[in-house]
């Protein structure tokens, strides 16, 4: 056997061999091209909600199931020279797998989906969209090369629902839609074993759309829930309101209950504060607290006709029926049971005696 024709048909072998596994390689790198999907970062937006409201393309309340890093070769992302910080290494592609529960608006008929967003990995401070596990979401997200994309990466665009499932809002199509969601965030069904988890209720309100006022009422219905849980977390909202007199409830929790003030790390409050606090408020009169109100602001000036400080109440009381004779929403009569509300499907509605069965 001739050794050369041996090394010829051998070498002929490998240069078929080396073609083919080039082939293969070529062959994948393009099915990995083909299914590599592309997001761009987005942390510009910094918070204009009627624009996350008007243009995202579903709107879902999740809760949590799993969070995950997913990298190339599997999703390819672009981030401009201006927005990675020197260190464009560190934003990563984080997947959240949710478990839906309501769709308020679209269409998405399967209950575990994947929300994407592009995060940054190094130190940083600010209300970004620090999530965990087991956690109820709202989420706005667009749709992005086949993905459902955050409408703003980092910042905060995901908001904490912290009252329990809800399968409907609040109201019709005729009321604002962060209105609805304001209220759905203050709908808790009378459970004894009802639970606010915490930042309790930190995103309740969004834009602002139920005011001061409004607000007050709906947490002073709360202090009537079954639940001590929500009890508490309503009081706790308000004796945090300073120098406004919301603070009737301290008498209405047990000892126990007081601890709980203090859940979750909160300051709020010992009977030290609670007796200072007082103290300071009887030590001005009611037309000292009226001119402090915000711009004059006759919202914040309702509140101060629930004040639980008899004579400045009914001191504030006079001041209300002088200056806006033809208002009644109010605290006033000073003899009549404080004004609260509760949630149902028609929106904010009186509370009058205990909270329905």
């Amino acid at each position: 056997m001739r050794w050369d024709g041996v090394l010829a048909e051998t070498n002929a072998v490998h240069s078929v061999s080396n073609s083919f596994v080039r082939t293969l390689l070529v062959v994948g790198l393009l099915l990995l091209c083909g299914c590599t999907r592309h997001l761009v970062l987005n942390n510009h937006w910094m918070g204009s909600l009627d624009d996350w409201q008007r243009q995202a393309d579903l709107i879902f309340i999740a809760v949590i199931q799993k969070h995950q890093f997913d990298t190339w070769p599997y999703i390819r992302l672009t981030i401009s020279p201006k927005d990675d910080f020197g260190a464009p290494n560190l934003w990563k592609v984080l997947r959240r797998e949710v478990l839906v529960e309501t769709v308020l608006r679209g269409k998405e008929a399967r209950k575990i989906i994947s929300v994407y967003e592009v995060v940054w990995t190094g130190g940083t401070t600010g209300d970004w969209n620090a999530t965990s596990e087991g956690e109820r979401d709202l989420f706005g997200v667009r749709i992005e090369d086949g993905m459902y994309h955050v409408f703003g990466d980092w910042w905060r665009s995901i908001r904490p629902v912290t009252t329990g499932p809800h399968k409907q809002l609040p109201l019709d199509d005729s009321h604002s839609f962060w209105e609805r969601i304001a209220l759905m965030n203050w709908w808790i069904p009378g459970d004894p074993s009802a639970r606010i988890r915490y930042p309790f209720f930190h995103y309740s309100d969004p834009v602002g759309a139920l005011a001061g006022w409004r607000t007050v009422k709906l947490e002073r219905g709360l202090l009537r829930h079954p639940s001590s849980n929500v009890r508490v977390a309503a009081c706790r909202e308000l004796l945090e309101m300073r120098g406004w007199g919301q603070d009737e409830c301290w008498e209405m929790l047990s000892e126990s209950e007081r601890e709980h003030l203090h859940d979750s790390g909160s300051r709020c409050c010992s009977a030290a504060d609670i007796a200072a606090w007082r103290a300071d408020t009887a030590s001005h009169s009611a037309e000292w607290h009226w001119s402090q109100s915000p711009f004059s602001d006759r919202e914040s000036r309702r509140i101060y006709t629930t004040m639980n400080n008899s004579r400045l109440r009914t001191e504030f009381c006079r001041l209300w029926e002088r200056e806006y004779p033809d208002d009644h929403d109010n605290g006033c009569p000073t003899n009549e049971p404080l004004p609260a509300t509760l949630v149902t499907a028609q929106g904010d509605v009186p509370l009058v005696g205990p909270w329905p069965r």
